[in-house]
């Protein structure tokens, strides 16, 4: 598997960018075509098949390697924060920013293949679900955290708020009418994750 720092030859980055650029344009994944993802990097059809032996297999590679490239951002932006709420605002935050550049479509899309499927399918050597691990360990460590609560549940239920801030946000752009706004479901989604799942600190008591 390709790591974000191996260099990549210049036709297969242009394909895993391709195929980036279709779903942030929210073209689904299962329906993309290789003669579209190859006409959008800019080389012929045939090209791809040296490099992929089938339509799944540059998907999978081009998915995983944006995976990477997410979660190594992800880690950048934590490193300045010290407070796992900081870390938590801080992913909300760059869900609100990507969220901003994409079409409506591809919002959910993208949250559930970085973010939801992999936890569901308990797929934890995923770069994006690590990166959520990681932050929750080091919170148990810290005593920021409930130490009844698996680390599992904790990600999964993080992720759970992320999907439906994204689905919040998702229906207002569709012009769906609430009496809330997203910055309202955001803080009513963080202070409920916050009241489940922090620990009472020695001077709060």
């Amino acid at each position: 598997m390709n790591s974000v720092e191996e260099k990549l030859s210049p036709k297969v980055e242009a394909l895993y960018e391709a195929v980036m650029e279709l779903l942030l344009e929210g073209k689904e994944v299962r329906k993309m075509k290789v003669s579209e993802i190859t006409e959008r990097a800019g080389i012929g059809k045939g090209t791809a098949y040296e490099y992929f032996e089938s339509r799944e297999e540059l998907l999978i590679r081009a998915l995983e390697y944006q995976q990477k490239v997410w979660a190594k951002n992800i880690q950048e932006q934590l490193l300045c924060h010290n407070e796992f709420m900081e870390k938590v605002n801080c992913l909300f935050d760059m869900m609100d920013n990507i969220m901003e550049k994409v079409k409506k479509e591809a919002q959910e899309e993208l949250c559930n293949i970085f973010f939801l499927s992999p936890i569901f399918r308990r797929e934890k050597e995923c770069e994006v679900t690590k990166c959520l691990y990681h932050i929750v360990e080091e919170a148990k460590r810290g005593g920021a955290l409930k130490e009844e609560f698996p680390d599992e549940y904790i990600v999964l239920a993080l992720s759970g708020k992320i999907f439906s801030y994204v689905s919040f946000c998702a229906a207002v752009r569709d012009g769906k009418q609430s009496v809330c706004t997203p910055g309202q479901i955001r803080v009513y989604l963080l202070d409920s994750f916050r009241m489940e799942f922090l620990a009472e600190r020695k001077e709060d008591k």
